[in-house]
């Protein structure tokens, strides 16, 4: 059949408004797509913003405070523990605003009320009427009073004004401020005075002076504000976002060393087993035959060993030292990396697209990074970011139980064990650990979770 070529024209010519546009497409690789994909699940992407968040403080947190006086003057430091959380704005709405409800004798409380010393450490609880009268007949039976109290100006307070032994000294004739007094020469108070450290003075002695008579020795017997005198500020600028501990640590600085600490020891248990787990494992897997029958029992008698009994003679003999308890975790935490490896590489070693790549001539270590590795990828990724949390939980159990004890560092789990200690009468102690680790292992496993869906290549290209 023969047709007449002059008939066969193109479409737009006839038509001028219709023309095929060229496809404006870009090739995604498979990462670009993982990321992509990754995106697009929201809760994944909220923990991964919430972890870079963690990293962040776990990094500048420690030192984000110059606050170091339980290392410079742990005796000094000591006073200002059992300080309550005290975090900016949100005081002004009632949270976190360092008060403290306690209860105490009404004589002291009033003695706290009326001194001048003394404004404002009691917020709320405090009868009007045993401001002027202590021994209101109203409140003749009652000895002691529940107040609401700034911890921090209370804390101030007792250290600066009030001793321990005030009514039992006044009872007894005693000058009930010679606990809290200090004894300065006049160059010494000269100092003092110029740092606005003095409260008031209590007693200035004369003593002859030999070579000059007419300029007696002179000692003042002052009261010293403890907060500007150890730390720099006024109770009112002083702010403890997390508290502080019973030895006056701040708990903010405190835990975030200890996050450091315990992140660091789960990234280098994570990248040992991984490299020595999945490098055994891909390589048994793959290979297979004899290697792979010499490395299974091998790997029953590594893992009839209990990792406690390993742990616990390490640390007997070795002590608690970081690279123990690391060489602990690796002693026996590889084969979960070697277990993943070696079935993933045999599942998928005997695919087509893999013996397709062994016809074209391609080498072992060509398939088994290039088309298998990635294969693989999904599984392998989720179980090592579900490692860092389980490690930091595993190891912050056994220092709260007290099996894992640095000798030179903090942790976590000691945080939590001396803040479980103390609950029921501050319980900031144990609620900011707790909430860190809490926080941590949600947000790896929703983490986890999406690097799971993202790097599984069966879901390239699915909407």
């Amino acid at each position: 059949m023969m047709i007449d070529k002059s008939k066969l024209v193109l479409v737009h010519s006839k038509n001028p408004n219709l023309s095929d546009k060229p496809l404006k497409t870009k090739e995604i690789g498979y990462y670009l797509d993982s990321w992509n994909r990754f995106k697009k699940n929201k809760g994944a992407l909220s923990a991964f913003y919430i972890i870079l968040g963690i990293l962040f403080f776990v990094i500048v947190g420690p030192q984000m405070k110059s606050y170091d006086l339980a290392k410079t003057r742990p005796d000094e430091a000591f006073r200002f523990g059992y300080l309550e959380p005290k975090i900016p704005i949100l005081e002004n709405f009632g949270i976190f605003d360092g008060t403290r409800t306690i209860t105490a004798g009404k004589r002291f409380l009033h003695a706290v009320m009326t001194e001048s010393f003394g404004e404002g450490v009691i917020i709320s609880g405090f009868p009007e009427e045993l401001i002027d009268d202590v021994n209101h007949p109203n409140y003749a039976n009652v000895t002691e009073l529940t107040v609401k109290v700034d911890s921090y100006r209370y804390t101030n307070y007792i250290q600066s004004f009030m001793p321990a032994t005030y009514f039992s000294d006044l009872d007894q004739g005693k000058n009930p401020l010679a606990a809290v007094t200090q004894t300065l020469t006049r160059v010494q108070f000269e100092q003092y005075l110029a740092q606005n450290y003095i409260i008031d003075i209590v007693e200035i002695i004369e003593s002859p002076n030999p070579t000059n008579p007419e300029e007696p020795f002179l000692q003042y017997k002052v009261r010293v504000d403890r907060f500007k005198m150890f730390i720099g500020t006024s109770p009112d600028d002083t702010y403890f976002w997390f508290g502080t501990t019973r030895i006056g640590q701040d708990l903010f600085t405190e835990l975030w060393t200890g996050a450091r600490i315990s992140l660091i020891m789960a990234l280098l248990v994570v990248i040992i087993n991984a490299v020595v787990g999945l490098t055994i494992g891909s390589i048994v897997g793959y290979y297979g035959g004899v290697l792979d029958l010499l490395f299974d029992r091998f790997v029953e008698i590594v893992a009839s060993i209990p990792f406690l009994s390993v742990l616990t003679l390490l640390t007997l003999r070795f002590g608690n030292e970081l690279w123990v308890i690391i060489f602990a975790f690796t002693a026996t935490g590889w084969l979960g990396s070697y277990g993943t490896g070696r079935l993933q590489f045999y599942r998928f070693k005997n695919r087509e697209y893999v013996l397709a790549a062994r016809t074209l001539g391609a080498s072992d270590m060509r398939i088994m990074f290039k088309h298998i590795l990635p294969n693989t990828l999904g599984l392998i990724v989720t179980s090592y970011a579900l490692a860092i949390p389980a490690f930091v939980f595993t190891e912050a159990s056994f220092s709260f139980l007290g099996i894992i004890n640095y000798s030179d560092a903090i942790s976590v789990g000691l945080l939590i064990d001396q803040g479980q200690q103390e609950m029921q009468t501050y319980p900031y102690l144990l609620l900011f650990p707790a909430l860190y680790i809490a926080i941590l292992m949600i947000s790896f496993n929703l983490f986890g979770n999406g690097l799971r869906d993202a790097f599984n290549p069966s879901l390239r290209g699915v909407e």
